[in-house]
């Protein structure tokens, strides 16, 4: 999508420009996503969550490993 202030193309499914961080225009289908309720959304929505649910077990684990390197520190 070319940004309508500094004429700059910006890959798809960017809300703001790269070059001048101007907010792009595009329809409500390209900047909301896939309609509520749809297969897409469900789908789209687990994958974030999966996502999301990988990143906070990696923060339990690496706030487990400090944990325990300072408890053999600390004593």
């Amino acid at each position: 999508m070319r940004c309508a202030k500094c004429g700059t193309e910006n890959p798809p499914g960017r809300v703001l420009c790269v070059r001048c961080g101007s907010r792009l225009r595009g329809s409500a289908a390209t900047v909301m996503g896939p309609s509520p309720g749809s297969p897409e959304a469900d789908a789209l929505l687990m994958q974030r969550l999966r996502g999301d649910l990988r990143r906070l077990l990696a923060v339990a684990v690496l706030v487990a490993a400090a944990a325990v390197a300072l408890g053999l520190f600390l004593r």
